[in-house]
């Protein structure tokens, strides 16, 4: 909880920073896939592949964006050698999203593109994981703090209605649980994951 107050806290400070800004609100669907997370041997990785789709709000104050969200994911462990994959299911979770960005946007017409940077936290709310991994905490599995970098896109169909896309990178730092297998272990390294982030939305503008 700490984690998820820090980065209200932070959003609260940016908002008040651009208290002058024109402000727009909004809401739509995300996609977020990612891999790589899990540790790194001498000749092998062991990790996760994660795929989720939910819904968000937004709010916007011109050079400032804060999201809000909801999504299910799904889990897939997956063990790699030099010649080898081996993959099984590792269920299932709800998790609350948090993001803040920070955007330039560029006026052109109709059009509004802007670059967008920022950091992300998602939490698990509850899971379905495996009979033989349920002596693991899933907020420590997939719980994660990550930084998102991209572009967006507003088309405007009035002054105040407009339609936003947005296609993000989103490198995650390792979860927990991978990060205390490397620190018992002297010859694992955890890992960073990485994936897309997808995102379209309805916003109104005041």
């Amino acid at each position: 909880m700490k984690k998820i107050a820090i980065l209200l806290l932070l959003a609260l400070i940016a908002t008040g920073a651009f208290a002058q800004a024109r402000i727009s609100i909004g809401g739509g669907l995300l996609m977020d896939y990612s891999a790589n997370n899990g540790v790194l041997g001498s000749n092998f990785f062991s990790g996760e592949r994660i795929f989720s789709i939910g819904g968000f709000v937004f709010f916007d104050a011109t050079y400032i964006e804060v999201d809000l969200g909801i999504s299910y994911g799904s889990v897939t462990f997956y063990h790699k050698e030099v010649n080898s994959l081996h993959t099984e299911d590792g269920g299932s979770y709800e998790q609350l999203n948090l993001a803040l960005l920070v955007k330039y946007p560029f006026e052109m017409g109709k059009i509004t593109l802007f670059p967008l940077f920022g950091i992300h936290y998602n939490r698990i709310l509850s899971a379905k994981l495996p009979d033989d991994t349920k002596w693991v905490d899933a907020e420590e599995l997939c719980s994660q703090f990550g930084i998102l970098a991209g572009l967006g896109l507003d088309y405007h169909f009035t002054d105040a209605f407009f339609l936003r896309s947005e296609v993000l990178l989103h490198l995650r730092f390792p979860m927990k649980f991978y990060k205390d297998e490397a620190d018992e272990w002297y010859d694992l390294t955890a890992t960073v994951g990485a994936g897309p982030q997808i995102k379209i939305a309805v916003g109104y503008r005041f």
